[in-house]
């Protein structure tokens, strides 16, 4: 029998996701090719988590805000 999926769990595709994320949708296929952003690869497009890419794509993003001296 199959289980609905965990609310949070559905898969974006590659634009719907970096959109969500406000990146570029070149700049994300590039973290997930290089294994820095997980995704899943199914046949020639790449779909995320949001619930997992999400805050790791603002982990990536905070060294640089800290380094601007934070958010204004």
């Amino acid at each position: 029998m199959n289980e609905p999926m965990e609310r949070g769990s559905d898969l974006l595709p590659l634009r719907r996701m970096a959109a969500r994320l406000g990146v570029p949708s070149k700049w994300l296929r590039e973290q997930a090719e290089a294994g820095d952003v997980p995704g899943l690869l199914a046949g020639n497009r790449w779909l995320f988590r949001p619930d997992v890419v999400t805050p790791i794509v603002a982990a990536m993003a905070a060294p640089s805000l800290e380094s601007k001296g934070g958010a204004e």
